[in-house]
């Protein structure tokens, strides 16, 4: 059985959702411990055990709910002691809390979404049985050489489309259609600069969904003095989903002012592809390179002009011809590569490996 640790919850965590629906197709053994910490889980799995401590996630370093996680994770960890044999720990303090269980005969997967305490991610990583990231690349991020590694295993976020949706022609309407779905960040998510260009400039159609860090307001106001500017809130994913495949461009900026941002791994960099619609991001990131090998995509400045000269020329013949090629680019990427990733590396390679290390 594997016993999966995450201080967020299987309605909550994506990621941690995709693991679960594997063991779940492939007849797996597993339970999770997790943490619902807005109050507001509207889905528990059958195997879910959950905290229920209210503490926003910009809060999570607070010490009184870190303490009863902590004391929480390892009741059930103890109280399940002879049922599981592989412990999958989401991020470095759920790695932390696992160790003294190898020394008990507890194998341990180490599964790094976005990197915290990078000197203690690095003095983890070769201790553990296997460690995970979204992207090979991100082993450069926290310093650790793969041949110190017992095993390494590369798990991208490819997301699971239960939809089919007919993509809209591209720039083949009056305006230009802008989409951002996603969480809003000051300043690091370019979404100042994204607005501005909107307002500025009547060639451009944008639609945006999201809350965070008190850009909300902004963005509203913005949508109330612009016609071309549609808030829709915080939404489904499906609606999300629908949001960028009306789209000309979906744009995913990650100024990289931060190591997490150069080796970010979003869901949007695979729903470019799903949707065959390119996506405008940052130079100096990992999304950035594989846009850029792909030729899926637009890499820009992290500036206003930035995303000003690359609308300079998008009238030209050129301009559409190279659009069009990036389009199909990205529908031949996910054909390829992406469309089967589920079945292939979750339940296989992944499933596999675990039921190899537990010997179940």
């Amino acid at each position: 059985m594997i016993c999966y640790i995450n201080r967020s919850t299987v309605d909550y965590d994506v990621r941690l959702n995709k693991y679960v629906q594997a063991c779940k197709e492939t007849g797996t053994p597993y339970f999770v411990i997790g943490w619902d910490r807005m109050l507001n889980t509207k889905y528990v799995d059958e195997n879910e055990h959950q905290l229920k401590v209210y503490c926003p996630y910009a809060q999570g370093k607070k010490l009184i709910p870190a303490i009863r996680w902590f004391f929480f994770t390892w009741y059930y960890l103890i109280k399940n002691f002879h049922k599981y044999k592989v412990i999958h720990a989401c991020n470095m303090e759920n790695a932390l809390f696992s160790l003294p269980f190898k020394l008990l005969g507890k194998k341990i997967v180490f599964d790094i979404y976005d990197s915290q305490v990078i000197k203690l991610e690095r003095k983890i990583a070769p201790k553990v049985d296997c460690l995970i990231l979204p992207a090979e690349k991100r082993l450069e991020q926290i310093g650790v050489n793969k041949n110190s590694l017992k095993c390494f295993m590369e798990i991208e976020n490819v997301p699971t489309f239960n939809t089919s949706l007919k993509p809209v022609e591209g720039l083949k309407r009056e305006k230009i259609y802008l989409s951002y779905v996603g969480v809003f960040q000051k300043e690091i998510r370019g979404l100042e600069n994204l607005v501005n260009m909107v307002l500025q400039d009547e060639r451009f159609v944008l639609d945006i969904a999201g809350v965070g860090d008190d850009l909300d307001s902004m963005i509203q106001n913005a949508a109330t003095k612009c016609e071309r500017v549609h808030y829709h809130g915080k939404v489904q994913y499906s609606e999300a989903l629908k949001i960028m495949n009306n789209s000309d461009f979906i744009v995913a900026l990650y100024y990289p002012y931060s190591s997490n941002h150069v080796y970010a791994s979003p869901n949007k960099s695979y729903e470019s592809l799903f949707l065959s619609t390119p996506i405008i991001t940052s130079k100096g990131t990992l999304v950035g390179d594989k846009v850029a090998h792909m030729n899926t995509g637009y890499i820009v400045d992290d500036t206003l002009e930035g995303l000003h000269n690359l609308f300079a020329n998008v009238e030209t013949e050129e301009f559409k011809c190279e659009y069009l090629v990036k389009c199909n680019n990205c529908a031949a990427q996910w054909k390829n590569v992406y469309a089967d990733y589920k079945n292939k590396t979750l339940e296989g390679e992944y499933i596999n490996y675990m039921r190899d290390l537990g010997k179940f």
